[in-house]
């Protein structure tokens, strides 16, 4: 009877060890990974990113954004509201940041990616994180075309 609870207690002590082993190792690698961060760069842009970008199709609503070049930067007009644009590289992918478009920088701003002279803004949010950019639109993605 000894002998089983002495072979039982070492098995429990080898079990312990082996998770405890176990669990450093995945705590480096959660250590690794938040060391590896997406570098995120504001950048004055050589590009012009100037024009103006309309919605296609009408039916989700009639939304455009003038973009004028300024200096070193640009400026945003839709409807009545004016701004900055904030140009983003983040890896091969460019975003265009509205700051204030919708209240307060930078709960306000909305940013769309920039693609083949193509604006793409997610409209709406999801249960977890509602919000909606543009009411008067019913879509959850605007895709809004350079026409000039």
């Amino acid at each position: 009877m000894k002998k089983i609870k002495f072979l039982f207690i070492a098995m429990f002590i080898v079990v312990i060890g082996l998770c405890s082993c176990n669990n450093s190792t995945s705590t480096e690698k959660k250590e690794d990974n938040s060391n590896t961060q997406i570098e995120n760069k504001v950048v004055s842009s050589e590009f012009d990113y100037s024009g103006i970008y309309s919605i296609i199709d009408k039916t989700v609503c009639e939304l455009t954004i003038t973009i004028q070049k300024k200096g070193n930067g640009f400026l945003y007009k839709i409807n009545n509201s004016e701004g900055k644009v904030e140009i983003i590289k983040q890896d091969s992918e460019t975003y265009l940041n509205f700051i204030a478009l919708n209240g307060d920088s930078p709960k306000g701003d909305v940013e769309a990616k920039y693609e083949n002279e193509t604006l793409i803004i997610q409209n709406e949010g999801n249960s977890m994180n509602q919000y909606t950019n543009f009411k008067n639109c019913d879509a959850k993605y605007l895709e809004l075309k350079k026409i000039k």
